[in-house]
């Protein structure tokens, strides 16, 4: 079975939705300054990721440590080859490295860019690190908005 998304709050998807709607609308009501001279557009698009790494940092995080799915190559799954539709089906998915690899063979997720240098990550991939990694697990367990604001709110008790 694979593992779904990290369990987030609804306050914390309404808070990832709220920023990335944010950063959409500013690109989409960006134009290219005139004075005192034209913007390129390659200026224009400097100008807009200072802005997105700026103001959105936690989305530019969360782009570059995508979870990556492994399963095992097709020569070691153990799968037995009944020449199906099926079987054909699920061995013939290839993956980065133009190896084919067995769909029902399914071993976890790993980081797009975080690398464990010591080798002890998973058995399976063991320059890897699992996903969510911690910069992730970090992001997600930053308090929304609204909690930070309901507890500057409350007064603090003393005992």
């Amino acid at each position: 079975m694979k593992p779904s998304q990290p369990e987030l709050t609804i306050e914390q998807w309404k808070r990832r939705a709220l920023r990335a709607e944010g950063a959409i609308r500013h690109a989409l009501w960006m134009s290219p300054f005139a004075y005192p001279k034209a913007e390129t557009a390659a200026q224009m698009r400097d100008r807009f990721h200072q802005h997105i790494e700026a103001t959105y940092p936690d989305l530019i995080t969360r782009y570059s440590h995508q979870p990556i799915e492994v399963y095992k190559r097709v020569d070691a799954c153990g799968c037995e080859d009944d020449g199906s539709d099926e079987y054909e089906n699920d061995h013939s998915e290839p993956s980065d490295d133009d190896e084919y690899v067995c769909i029902r063979s399914y071993l976890g997720q790993v980081c797009e860019h975080c690398e464990n240098e010591d080798g002890d990550g998973p058995e399976w991939k063991p320059y890897a690190v699992e996903w969510p990694c911690p910069l992730i697990r970090e992001i997600n367990a930053t308090p929304s908005d609204a909690e930070v604001l309901a507890a500057s709110l409350t007064p603090a008790t003393t005992t």
